[in-house]
């Protein structure tokens, strides 16, 4: 039988106690099958919302109709014409350095010939490779290594040096693809003016 407190302090709280121990404990009405990361994150994820910015695609050339040297590029990149501005000097440069590098190396003393092409193939490798970089900078894409998979930037082509064939033809692309959408953006601004002035006109 339970005591009962004559405390003034300590009531007595056999009741408070019997009604505490007895409550039954409440289960959350928790979909099954659900994780509980997924019902903590629900509430977040709805606030969000997607916004697709992705109509600036890059478009694929097949090199030389090899299925294997495809180059993806972004032929309406504005951007170019300052990294041009940039690259251009540098590649000149390189390239005079690569070939005074070529000759200094004498072909008269043929038991010198050899070494002196040993020794100079560091230096010319690594201006090929700086050269590789600077090109592929200038076009935002892997060009050097699908354009040009062998041999080295300064190979003589038609004329000129292969650097140089590959920036005329790569450019030219550019060119023409900025010229197309700028005439497209004339277009709808000459559209967009003539809306305005027949609106304007049955407004006065």
């Amino acid at each position: 039988m339970a005591r009962k407190s004559t405390s003034k302090l300590f009531p007595d709280t056999e009741t408070e106690t019997k009604e505490i121990v007895n409550t039954e404990t409440k289960e959350l009405d928790v979909p099954k099958d659900v994780p509980v990361e997924k019902l903590v994150d629900a509430k977040h994820e709805s606030d969000v919302e997607d916004l697709d910015l992705s109509f600036l695609k890059r478009k694929r050339f097949r090199i030389n109709g090899d299925d294997d040297k495809i180059l993806e590029l972004n032929p309406t990149d504005m951007s170019i014409t300052i990294r041009l501005n940039e690259s251009y000097p540098k590649l000149n440069r390189l390239m005079d350095e690569a070939v005074k590098r070529i000759s200094e190396i004498s072909t008269k003393n043929g038991d010198d010939f050899e070494a002196q092409l040993r020794d100079a193939a560091e230096t010319l490798k690594d201006i090929d490779k700086k050269m590789r970089d600077e090109i592929d900078y200038l076009f935002d894409a892997n060009v050097s290594e699908v354009c040009a998979p062998d041999g080295s930037m300064w190979d003589p082509v038609e004329g000129a040096f292969r650097y140089e064939h590959i920036i005329e033809r790569l450019s030219a692309l550019y060119e023409h693809n900025i010229d197309r959408e700028f005439e497209a953006m004339k277009r709808k601004v000459e559209n967009r003016a003539t809306k305005y002035a027949t609106v304007k006109k049955y407004h006065k």
